[in-house]
């Protein structure tokens, strides 16, 4: 999908509408070719994490936010932000969640282990091993398990980010 900005594409993995606009939760990974502003989302969240190329560092409404590679940082959608890459272009996840339907967790799992439950994992290391209900699965970067909440999920080998969207609660 092109970015709202017109300066870039990302290209989805998982939302709760697939392939239109109107979700209230998305997953996409982005390549940014080049240093610029992002694109503004209203009312979102944003959970992100640099998985290919050096580190990226964001100006987030006038505050720095440093994004190495491998490490998850949140900022708002909503709030001009500008990208500055240092080490050349990356690639990014972005887990985003409209603050007013979904709420959303993005965590970085560097060792091997049971990775408790999720709805979507994303291998970001160049290969993984990963156990999906007892069967041993080879990956490799930029590989994903969408619907892996009804699954039991153990990283052999490997990185990945873990992905989680939950509904937001209502107050009556």
């Amino acid at each position: 999908m092109p970015w709202p900005n017109g300066r870039g594409t990302s290209y989805e993995i998982a939302s709760d509408s697939p392939g239109r606009t109107g979700w209230s939760w998305r997953i996409a990974i982005a390549p940014v070719p080049e240093e610029g502003p992002f694109s503004h989302f209203e009312g979102v969240h944003r959970r992100m994490i640099v998985f290919e190329g050096g580190a990226m560092v964001l100006d987030v409404g006038g505050e720095t936010l440093r994004c190495p590679p491998g490490e998850v940082v949140e900022f708002p959608g909503d709030v001009p932000t500008t990208a500055t890459l240092p080490d050349g272009p990356i690639v990014d996840l972005n887990l985003m969640t409209r603050r007013d339907a979904a709420h959303g967790a993005m965590r970085h799992a560097t060792t091997p282990g049971p990775l408790g439950a999720c709805d979507v994992l994303m291998i970001t290391s160049q290969d993984a091993e990963l156990e999906v209900d007892g069967v041993a699965w080879r990956l490799a970067r930029r590989d994903a398990v969408v619907g892996a909440r009804a699954h039991v999920l153990t990283l052999r080998a490997g990185t990945a980010a873990v992905m989680t969207v939950e509904p937001a609660r209502r107050l009556a």
